[in-house]
């Protein structure tokens, strides 16, 4: 008979979060990982995680921010890609996000994210012209445009 002792590794202990946690707060992403194929077993009380694709498991996009672990579905994670797409790269990783949700439960809960910007939008300047207003019917001499 084999003995086995439990191990308890408190500095590599992985806090996981639910988005349903965070709605009307912000988070931070600091890794991005893969995907793996997850189902909950009701039964055990477990999440079953494949490698493959199985049938009855969702391909799951595991990112962990500085709220905990989070496992996102595929358009959750395209959500969070879209919101920082620019020319043609989207990098989710040191962006932080403000989650909200369409105050439903369960499987009517949708959840909205949007960048936290670090600095408030450039205001525009008005551009006024240094140059007279010119009448419809005054001719204009080539010569007087300085460029």
């Amino acid at each position: 008979m084999h003995v086995y002792k439990r191990r308890r590794i408190v500095e590599n202990k992985v806090e996981y979060t639910k988005l349903s946690a965070l709605v009307d707060k912000d988070f931070t992403i600091t890794k991005a990982g893969g995907y793996q194929f997850k189902k909950w077993d009701n039964e055990n009380r477990r999440m079953l995680v494949e490698e493959k694709w199985t049938e009855g498991y969702r391909k799951m996009y595991t990112i962990d921010t500085d709220k905990g672990r989070m496992d996102l579905g595929a358009g959750q994670l395209g959500n969070l890609l879209e919101g920082v797409y620019k020319a043609g790269v989207a990098d989710i990783n040191g962006v932080t996000f403000h989650v909200k949700s369409n105050g439903k439960t369960g499987m009517d809960i949708r959840y909205f994210f949007n960048v936290v910007r670090d600095t408030p939008p450039v205001q525009q300047t008005e551009i006024r012209d240094t140059y007279p207003p010119v009448a419809d019917n005054e001719p204009i001499d080539l010569d007087d445009i300085p460029f």
